[in-house]
């Protein structure tokens, strides 16, 4: 399920049926949520759990305030093509696991694309806010501090640590047959440091690499298995850091955007504005709290 996992917003669990089943013996055009232009109700939250019967009740509410925000906000920057190529992309990856995962999830691949829209209209409302007020000197700088241009390098990767010596034994001794296989198995990889899928421990010790030095065997081990990987790198070129920060600014900049992308703290801030902004009301004395991890109070 690692796919679907990454896109959900919230944690898949039962609606809270005692709580759902409270709201039912309201008026059905009773208010839970009030905002700016707008209310949801409790007919609007009850269709919601038919369309997603395993999120929580709180999810639900959540979805429905910031879908509501964010259609508003950034809805014609986020097309019916962009939805149906990030879905495509998702399906792809998943490949054979794919109608297991939905199912998994309760979900449908109408209701698995709501939560798509949802997830990358949130996505531009924290890149917009990332835009305006990240982009500072002070953390151009920071960013600079721990940045390393794009090297270009082969990198070897094996679960045994003896494939991995025997790479590297051949890297050293007879390059040009290295590079000849190494190429034949597509192992050229481009990157910066802001690179998410190299590990930190592999890039580290590459960017010390000069043009056609190796690597020792590297051990990774995954945080999610267990399992070791142990990888060589060949590097092709490494260009070097130099001084110019102000030459690399718009690669400083995106990495500040994945990092701030990532920092929970800071989404968490931005979908305080938003909720402040359109002046939004819990109206639902049992949903008091489901803002309180963006908004840090409780009732």
């Amino acid at each position: 399920m690692k796919h679907l996992k990454k896109i959900v917003l919230g944690f898949v669990a039962l609606v809270a049926l005692t709580v759902l089943a409270a709201c039912q013996q309201s008026s059905p055009n009773t208010a839970i949520i009030t905002m700016k232009g707008h209310q949801i109700t409790v007919t609007d939250f009850y269709n919601s759990t038919k369309t997603f019967p395993q999120f929580p009740a709180t999810t639900v509410l959540q979805n429905l305030t910031f879908s509501f925000i964010f259609e508003k906000e950034y809805g014609k920057q986020v097309t019916d093509q962009d939805v149906t190529k990030r879905f495509n992309t998702m399906k792809s990856q998943a490949a054979d696991s794919w109608s297991s995962d939905l199912q998994q999830q309760g979900l449908t691949e109408t209701s698995y694309r709501q939560t798509l829209r949802i997830q990358m209209l949130q996505q531009k409302a924290v890149d917009a806010n990332i835009t305006k007020t990240q982009f500072t000197e002070a953390n151009l700088k920071t960013a600079w501090s721990t940045y390393h241009p794009e090297v270009d390098a082969y990198i070897v990767g094996s679960s045994t640590e003896a494939d991995a010596k025997s790479a590297h034994d051949l890297a050293t001794s007879n390059a040009d047959q290295f590079k000849s296989q190494a190429k034949d198995k597509n192992l050229e990889v481009k990157f910066d440091s802001s690179n998410t899928s190299i590990p930190a421990d592999v890039q580290t010790a590459a960017f010390k690499l000069q043009n056609g030095q190796v690597s020792d065997v590297i051990p990774v081990q995954n945080s999610q298995t267990g399992a070791t990987v142990y990888y060589v790198v060949y590097m092709i070129t490494n260009p070097g850091k130099g001084t110019d920060m102000n030459k690399y600014k718009s690669q400083l900049e995106n990495a500040i955007k994945i990092q701030k992308e990532n920092d929970q703290a800071f989404v968490a801030s931005v979908m305080k504005t938003y909720l402040t902004k359109y002046n939004v009301t819990v109206k639902e004395q049992a949903f008091s709290n489901i803002f309180s991890n963006y908004t840090g109070t409780t009732n």
